[in-house]
């Protein structure tokens, strides 16, 4: 795979939830970065083709952002080596992998680390219990898809 390849779908979910995070419309962040509203829409739904790298960082700028931050979950998975070890996982996380682990349902380093990025209009679960409730949700949502 070229190790240049960008996930458009990713980049715009990227920018999307930043941008919702700080409560901003669309133009609201075209206002605040220079960049029109139609594309910012196209980024952020993944259809806006090349990204102008111009306006990606005029964007990153307005979201008070680095570039790596807006693109490191938009390259291929096999780029991204960097794992979090216990102590770097968000409070609780950690607690329900040990717990999880000891009743030997496991959870694999891609689900640990997936779940540690897990955030919702800028909030995380604060304790164990609540990354159980987020696990639940996403064991539901999976189920559901599957059954279509």
């Amino acid at each position: 795979m070229d190790d240049r390849l960008i996930d458009l779908k990713k980049l715009g979910a990227t920018i999307r939830f930043l941008r919702q995070g700080k409560n901003w419309a669309l133009a609201d962040l075209a206002e605040k970065s220079g960049v029109s509203k139609a594309y910012i829409s196209d980024l952020e739904n993944g259809v806006a083709g090349k990204p102008n790298i111009q306006y990606v960082y005029n964007i990153a700028v307005a979201l008070d952002v680095t570039l790596d931050d807006l693109l490191k979950d938009s390259t291929a998975k096999e780029q991204r080596t960097r794992r979090r070890s216990s102590a770097d996982l968000p409070s609780g996380l950690a607690e329900l992998q040990d717990e999880l682990a000891l009743s030997g349902n496991a959870l694999s380093e891609d689900d640990i680390e997936n779940l540690a990025q897990v955030n919702f209009r800028g909030n995380r679960p604060r304790d164990k219990e609540g990354w159980r409730f987020v696990l639940q949700a996403i064991k539901m949502a999976g189920e559901r898809s599957g059954q279509k």
